[in-house]
C-alpha cells in the first residue's frame, strides 16, 4: 500500500504548512535526542512535533540501576515543539505495558503527520503508533539500537522470528546507527535499500565546548583533585554499576597491572547495585591509589571529567550502542571494548585498530594485556586518541538530522 504522499514547499507557498510533517513518539525526554530535535527544528525543512509518553528525565525519577533518584541537568525540551501524552498509569519502569498511551492515535490524527518515527517495538504505545500509521497510509521511520552480539534465549529468538519480519515489513525506512545494527535488520529480512545510515546522536559540539578550557595545566589540577596522577594513563569507566556492564572486570585488571608495575589508574564514574562490591574489592586488593570512584555524574559535569581520561573501557557483556563511547571520543579518548559492545565495527564509532582495541568479554587477563600495551605504547595511544577526535563527527547530531531529512523526503 503506498504511503501518504509528501507535499514539499514551493516558491511563494506558506512554508510552515507545506513542509513535510514528522511526528516522533518516544518514551520520555532523552538527553541524547533533545539536541537532534532542536537541530531538526532549527533547520526548518520539516514540521516536527515530538510526543512524549511520560515525563521521566525532566522530572525526578528513580533509576533502579543507578540506585537513586535524579533528573538530567541539561535542557531537554527547549527549541522544538513537543507535548506529553496522557498515560494510562504513571510508569514505575519503561517496560512494554507500562508505556501505554491510549490517546496517541487521536493526537496523531490532530497533528496529521506525513511520517511517523516509531522508536523501537518494546512499548505498547509504539504498536499503537505503528497501527495508526498503517491505517492512515503514513510513512513509518523505524529507529532502534538492536544487535545480535549477546546470546538470547530460545523463547526470545522464537518470538522475534515470528513477529519481527512482519513488523519490519510494514516499516518504510530504517534509521540505522552502525554495522551490527544493520546486520540485525538484515537478519529479519530488511533490504539495504530501506536503510539510511545516521547515528545514535550525540551533541559533539557541546561536549567539546564544555571541555575547551582544559589545557595540560588545568587537566593536571583537575586530576589532582580526584587523586589522579598527572603522568598516569587514566582508564575511564562510565555507566551503571550493574552485572551486564561488568565494572568489576576493570578493577581486577587494574590489580593485575599494579602488580606488574604499570602506571595506570581507573576513574570509574557511575553508581548502582555493584557499587559497594566494587569498593570492597578495591579495599581488599589495596587499590585505593589506583581506582577512583567519584559516584554518579550528571550530564552538565560529564564532559570535563571525561577529558581527564586517556581511554575508555567498555567491559559490557550486553551493550547495543553505548553513547558514552561517542561522548568519550568527543574529548579525545581511545576505546577499549569487549567483543559484545555493539558500536564496534569497521564503519561504526569504535573502529578496531583505528581508535579501538577489542578483547574477549570476561577475559580479564586479555583486558589487562590490552591496557598494558596502550599504557606502554604512548605513540599508539596518541594515534588512537586523535583518530577518536576525527571519527566522532560521524556520530554527531547533524549526521542523524541529515538521515531523518532524507528518510522523510526520499522516494519509496
Amino acid at each position: 500500500m503506498p504511503s501518504h504522499s509528501l507535499s514539499l514547499a514551493t516558491p511563494g507557498s506558506d512554508a510552515s504548512s507545506q513542509r513535510p510533517r514528522l511526528a516522533v513518539v518516544i518514551s520520555h525526554p532523552i538527553q541524547h535526542f533533545a539536541p537532534l530535535f532542536r537541530e531538526l527544528s532549527t533547520r526548518g525543512s520539516l514540521d516536527l512535533k515530538v510526543f512524549y509518553c511520560c515525563d521521566w528525565g525532566v522530572k525526578e525519577y528513580r533509576d533502579a540501576d543507578f540506585g537513586h533518584s535524579f533528573q538530567w541537568n541539561i535542557p531537554l525540551l527547549d527549541g522544538y515543539d513537543s507535548e506529553f501524552l496522557p498515560i494510562a498509569v504513571r510508569p514505575r519502569d519503561l517496560s512494554f505495558f507500562s508505556i501505554d498511551n491510549p490517546d496517541v492515535s487521536t493526537r496523531l490524527s490532530e497533528f496529521d503527520p506525513d511520517a511517523v518515527w516509531v522508536h523501537g517495538y518494546g512499548h505498547r504505545t509504539s504498536w499503537r503508533v505503528f497501527r495508526w500509521a498503517k491505517r492512515n497510509q503514513r510513512r513509518i521511520l523505524y529507529f532502534g539500537d538492536s544487535e545480535q552480539l549477546a546470546p538470547r534465549g530460545w523463547k526470545s529468538r522464537l518470538l522475534k522470528r515470528l513477529i519481527l519480519p512482519r513488523f519490519f515489513a510494514g516499516c518504510d525506512r530504517f534509521l540505522t546507527i552502525g554495522d551490527h545494527n544493520e546486520n540485525y535488520y538484515r537478519h529479519y529480512g530488511v533490504a539495504d535499500n530501506r536503510m539510511i545510515r545516521g547515528s545514535f546522536p550525540v551533541d559533539v559540539s557541546r561536549f567539546q565546548a564544555a571541555a575547551a578550557d582544559i589545557d595540560s595545566q588545568v587537566r593536571d589540577r583537575l586530576r589532582a583533585e580526584y587523586g589522579l596522577r598527572p603522568d598516569a594513563v587514566v582508564a575511564l569507566f562510565v555507566g551503571k554499576f550493574i552485572g551486564i556492564k561488568r565494572p568489576l572486570d576493570l578493577v581486577h585488571a587494574v590489580s593485575l597491572l599494579r602488580d606488574r608495575g604499570v602506571d595506570l589508574q581507573a576513574f570509574m564514574l557511575g553508581s548502582g547495585p555493584l557499587d559497594q562490591e566494587a569498593r570492597s574489592l578495591i579495599a581488599e586488593k589495596n587499590l585505593g591509589e589506583y581506582v577512583v570512584l567519584p559516584g554518579f555524574v550528571n550530564q552538565a559535569e560529564l564532559p570535563r571529567l571525561l577529558a581527564l581520561g586517556d581511554l575508555l573501557v567498555m567491559p559490557s557483556e550486553k551493550d547495543p550502542h553505548p553513547l558514552v563511547v561517542t561522548e568519550a571520543m568527543s574529548v579525545g579518548n581511545a576505546i577499549v571494548a569487549s567483543d559484545r559492545v555493539g558500536c564496534v565495527g569497521p564503519t561504526d564509532a569504535a573502529r578496531p585498530e583505528e581508535n579501538t582495541c577489542v578483547y574477549q568479554c570476561g577475559n580479564i587477563e586479555q583486558l589487562a594485556k590490552t591496557l598494558q600495551m596502550l599504557a606502554e605504547s604512548p605513540e599508539k595511544l596518541q594515534v588512537f586518541r586523535q583518530r577518536s577526535r576525527e571519527l566522532v563527527w560521524t556520530q554527531d547530531v547533524g549526521v542523524m538530522a541529515d538521515a531523518v531529512d532524507k528518510a522523510v523526503k526520499g522516494n519509496l
